[in-house]
């Protein structure tokens, strides 16, 4: 059994095409796990006129993505555990394509297909994560010619093991959102276990629309957080100096973020 979670938080706007699209899924041996972070809208009423029978988890207040799956996880009953984005379009075959290739290989952790970020196909949004010369986690944008190991899997439409997850726990939930999903993979690699790409499995990754502010908060504070934690030392000072050259893009994506950049880069 793969058990989906689905955390949500004002989702209505792509939440039923996610979920149509989940229970269309050719592996028909999956439970569906609803972690709502306290929604204004309609997300619950939406998920509810498909389909009626879910387990669903209401926050009373937006506890982050990572402590939400970790939820999720505690009541889940699969082997496998698949984190879903709300704005994640899988495509029928995506979990059945992905677990077969698990179930005949047991050292591996996680896995992932190819994420587009449009409809058309004609943009990769992720085929996994790696750091970049200044240790910040970027998202693979090529396409491997086969099946390929990866640093970790984007846990947008990720299939993890559970068995693993229990080894090392799940998501660690100081990094609350961003981040939470490179710090596993790298655990699952020193654990021994493979995140793996899968080529032949392919979803869409719409990315909605997201606070550019906090998107440049975390995303800096928790890159520091994990070098401090794999204490990276060497690693950190090339990081800072990466991150000060970069002074004026931080500035062009968000002038109201510069109080904040300084804040971080000085508590380094």
């Amino acid at each position: 059994m793969v058990s989906v979670i689905l955390v949500t938080y004002n989702s209505e706007k792509f939440i039923k095409e996610t979920f149509v699209r989940l229970l269309k899924q050719t592996y028909k041996n999956i439970e569906i796990i609803i972690i709502d972070n306290n929604s204004k809208d309609n997300t619950i009423k939406s998920i509810k006129e498909i389909k009626k029978d879910q387990k669903i988890i209401k926050n009373d207040r937006n506890i982050g993505f990572a402590r939400a799956n970790n939820q999720g996880l505690k009541i889940s009953k699969g082997e496998y555990i698949l984190t879903l984005n709300h704005d994640l379009y899988l495509t029928p075959s995506y979990i059945q394509k992905i677990v077969e290739i698990m179930d005949r290989d047991l050292t591996i952790g996680s896995a992932q297909g190819i994420y587009y970020n449009n409809l058309a196909k004609t943009k990769v949004d992720s085929c996994g994560i790696y750091l970049n010369i200044g240790y910040s986690g970027n998202d693979i944008k090529k396409i491997p010619k086969e099946n390929k190991s990866i640093l970790a899997c984007c846990a947008a439409a990720a299939i993890y093991r559970k068995s693993a997850l229990i080894d090392i726990g799940f998501f660690d939930i100081r990094f609350v959102s961003y981040y939470e999903d490179l710090d596993l993979g790298i655990r699952l690699k020193k654990e021994g276990y493979t995140n793996l790409l899968v080529k032949n499995a392919y979803c869409i990754h719409l990315r909605g629309t997201t606070d550019s502010y906090k998107n440049l908060k975390y995303s800096l504070i928790n890159k520091y957080r994990i070098l401090k934690k794999y204490k990276m030392t060497r690693e950190i000072k090339i990081a800072k100096i990466y991150d000060l050259a970069k002074f004026p893009i931080y500035y062009k994506k968000n002038r109201d973020f510069i109080p904040e950049y300084f804040k971080i880069m000085k508590n380094i």
